[in-house]
């Protein structure tokens, strides 16, 4: 194969690569000095924000308890803050697998009208920006009672359309319907057919689209910070953090630690899932 390319092309890659590399390099050296800053007093970190000498275990332990005991608003430390987060990545990233699974589902295997127009329209929400419509989401969540619930938020995430329906869709298309009318010779209905016979097939895009859910879900601050403002999460309370200790950023590093933490043990341990489940997923159809 490497006869094929010209030496243009392999300049080009070259390049790229030597691009890609400098840029991740650039994103794991951060993310070190982030770590290391969190194991540093404050003094030593102001004289010399770079040193990685002088960290002790004491140190480490002030930062981080400083991060963990600190309240939102007075009430909320970090624990509680792990537990709130906990709830709702558990809801929002369920909500955001079943209900794209099930449009996805029904927009592969069934032949409607509106058919088409549902794809275009997913295609369509994924380029018009949304941001116009926070006042007019903010009014209908407030007119319901929803706003500091749990719920409020689940039913944000519980969209039928946009990138995991696309997935979903060009997924369930690819299934031969000849599994589904075997079923349905032995007695199965729809709902049998959708449950016992394609999803179980979709397990690897399940949980590839889990993983990226859970992981942006974990992250968000805007939606607590709009919506639970009375159950703060950790992204909220990272920013909380901040705001408490602009000038002792050892603290500030140990909060963001931990939740860059979770995210990139959780990463580390499904990157390659996610990569080659995406990749058949979007091949497909």
């Amino acid at each position: 194969m490497r006869g094929k390319y010209t030496g243009g092309d392999r300049v080009f890659r070259s390049l790229l690569f030597i691009t890609m590399f400098i840029f991740g390099l650039s994103f794991l050296a951060i993310l070190l000095w982030v770590i290391t800053g969190s194991m540093r007093s404050s003094a030593n970190f102001s004289k010399n924000p770079f040193g990685i000498f002088d960290i002790t275990f004491e140190t480490i332990a002030k930062n981080y308890e400083k991060a963990f005991t600190y309240k939102v608003g007075g009430t909320t430390d970090m624990f509680r803050m792990i537990l709130n987060s906990a709830i709702i990545v558990t809801g929002t990233t369920a909500l955001a697998v079943i209900v794209p699974a099930i449009t996805g589902y029904i927009v592969a295997k069934y032949d409607f009208k509106l058919r088409k127009i549902l794809t275009d329209l997913a295609v369509i929400t994924l380029v018009v920006p949304t941001v116009g419509s926070v006042a007019t989401t903010y009014r209908f969540m407030n007119a319901l009672h929803l706003i500091d619930t749990y719920s409020g938020v689940f039913l944000l995430s519980a969209g039928g359309f946009g990138f995991s329906y696309l997935i979903f869709r060009n997924y369930f298309t690819a299934i031969p319907w000849e599994y589904a009318e075997a079923a349905f010779l032995d007695g199965a209905g729809n709902v049998q057919v959708f449950i016992r016979i394609m999803l179980p097939q979709a397990v690897p895009i399940i949980v590839s689209i889990a993983i990226v859910s859970f992981i942006g879900n974990w992250n968000d601050y805007y939606t607590p910070y709009l919506y639970l403002r009375e159950h703060p999460t950790v992204a909220y309370g990272v920013n909380a953090i901040y705001s408490k200790y602009k000038t002792n950023y050892p603290v500030v590093f140990a909060a963001m630690t931990f939740s860059v933490g979770v995210v990139l043990i959780i990463y580390l341990f499904f990157s390659k899932t996610i990569m080659e489940s995406m990749s058949a997923g979007g091949l497909k159809g």
